[in-house]
Order: C-alpha cells, then sequence, then structure tokens
C-alpha cells in the first residue's frame, strides 16, 4: 500500500523571469499540478524538503500537494526536468489522479544483496529496473525487492520472480530480465564475439 509524501508548495504566480529567478535562488523548484477536470497550478516546491523525499523515496509513488487555501490534491509525477550541466531540479510536472480510479504507472525495482555476487567474483547485468502496473493509487507498491545473494553465476531473475500483490496488476512482459549473474569478463568476451561476427559479415558482404 502506498503511503502518500507530503509536500507543502505554494501558488506560483505567474509574473517576469527576475521574479522567477529570484525564487528559485531562494530555493523553490518550479512545477505544475494538472489533471482531468481541472485547470493547471503553477507551483512553487520548496528544493530542500523535495530533493530529500527524492533521494528516499525515489519520484515514483503517490505524493500529496498541500498549499494553503486549497484542498490537498494527490498526484504522480509526471516528468522531472534537469539542468544538464548542473543535474539540479529545474521544473517538476504532477498528475492529480481519483483514488476510486485505477492508474497506470511505473513502479521502482531495488536489488539487494549485490555485494555477496562481488564477493563471489561473479558480475551482475542489471536488465529492467522499473516495472509498469495497473492499480489504485493507493495500492500503488513503495518498490518492488529483488534479492540476489543467493543467486549463482548464470542465473537470472525477471519479472516474473518479483512478488506483485494481487491487487496490482501486471503490465510489463512477465520474461523481462531484472538482473543476470555473469562470469567474470563474460559481458566483455560477449562484446567481443559480436563484433568479429559483424566484421566477417561485412567482409563477406564486400566480397
Amino acid at each position: 500500500m502506498a503511503n502518500a509524501q507530503n509536500i507543502e508548495c505554494i501558488q506560483r504566480d505567474i509574473k517576469n523571469k527576475h521574479f522567477l529567478k529570484e525564487q528559485k535562488r531562494q530555493g523553490w523548484i518550479p512545477g505544475i499540478v494538472y489533471g482531468k477536470g481541472a485547470a493547471a497550478q503553477p507551483i512553487f516546491l520548496p528544493g530542500r524538503q523535495f530533493t530529500k523525499i527524492l533521494q528516499v523515496h525515489g519520484i515514483r509513488g503517490l505524493f500529496s500537494i498541500d498549499m494553503e487555501g486549497t484542498k490537498s490534491a494527490m498526484a504522480l509525477i509526471r516528468e522531472i526536468q534537469k539542468d544538464p550541466l548542473s543535474g539540479n531540479l529545474i521544473h517538476v510536472d504532477f498528475l492529480t489522479v481519483n483514488m476510486d480510479e485505477k492508474v497506470n504507472t511505473l513502479v521502482n525495482v531495488q536489488i539487494l544483496g549485490e555485494e555477496d555476487i562481488i564477493k563471489k567474483g561473479a558480475l551482475i547485468q542489471v536488465g529492467q529496473n522499473e516495472v509498469e502496473v495497473i492499480c489504485y493509487p493507493i495500492d500503488i507498491p513503495s518498490h518492488f525487492s529483488c534479492d540476489v545473494s543467493n543467486l549463482e553465476i548464470g542465473e537470472k531473475v525477471t519479472v516474473a520472480d518479483l512478488v506483485i500483490p494481487a491487487e496490482v496488476e501486471l503490465v510489463t512482459d512477465a520474461e523481462t530480465l531484472i538482473v543476470a549473474v555473469l562470469a567474470p569478463g563474460k559481458g566483455a568476451e560477449e562484446e567481443t564475439e559480436e563484433e568479429e561476427t559483424e566484421e566477417a559479415t561485412e567482409e563477406v558482404t564486400e566480397e
């Protein structure tokens, strides 16, 4: 069951570029909240608080957008924009949801036990790190766990191996790779073999 992360925002009046720069300098991140049947609401997010929330909980899951004088809105993050040089957040889009209607969303996959694989001298190949699901907003899992500590070289985990709650409908193909354990150097060897095969094919074609 999802626990909504509360964010105390302020309404953002569209003024001029100088005003926007000043608010950013004070640590506010511009964003917008929109949804079916409601006008889009520009907002400012408290930069420090919001950054900490993302560091702990990630960008998936429910968020409660709280603004003084308005009713709290339950929403999902639909897009995050970052500065290409600094990596700092510069804009966030939220999509409001109806708690009585199912939504299509992504859930993060947390890989556990990687240190045990490294101790075995093996390598980890990570595939999909997010899984698409459909469910009611209140049922959105905070994350899916994938424990690889007991895996041996040659073994893998697919979406089918994840524990999916009964109230959550899986959209991502069950055979999609989550993680595989490889022998040391196998990845590099496979790439070399593929390159050699491509080169041989090109030579035959040229002849």
